[in-house]
C-alpha cells in the first residue's frame, strides 16, 4: 500500500470519527433543547397560574358570600 493511499484512508477514518462525534453532539444538543422547551412550558404554566391565583381566590370568596346570602334568604323565608 502506498503512502498516498494510507494517507487517504487515515483521513477518511478521521472524517468518519469526526462525523460520528458531530452526530453524537447534535443528538445531545437536541435532547437539551427538548428539555429546555419543556422547562419553558412549565415556567409559562406556573406564571399563568400565579397570575390567575388572586382571581381564583376572589371568585371563591364571592361564591361563599353568595351562598351565605342565598342561605340566609331561604332561612328567613322558611322560618
Amino acid at each position: 500500500m502506498t503512502d498516498a493511499a494510507f494517507d487517504v484512508r487515515a483521513q477518511l477514518a478521521r472524517i468518519d470519527r469526526d462525523l460520528a462525534e458531530n452526530e453524537k453532539l447534535l443528538s445531545e444538543s437536541r435532547k437539551l433543547f427538548a428539555e429546555e422547551r419543556k422547562l419553558f412550558a412549565e415556567e409559562r404554566k406556573l406564571n399563568r397560574d400565579t397570575g390567575l391565583a388572586p382571581w381564583i381566590v376572589a371568585l371563591n370568596v364571592f361564591t361563599v358570600l353568595l351562598a351565605a346570602i342565598v342561605g340566609g334568604i331561604i332561612a328567613r323565608v322558611v322560618l
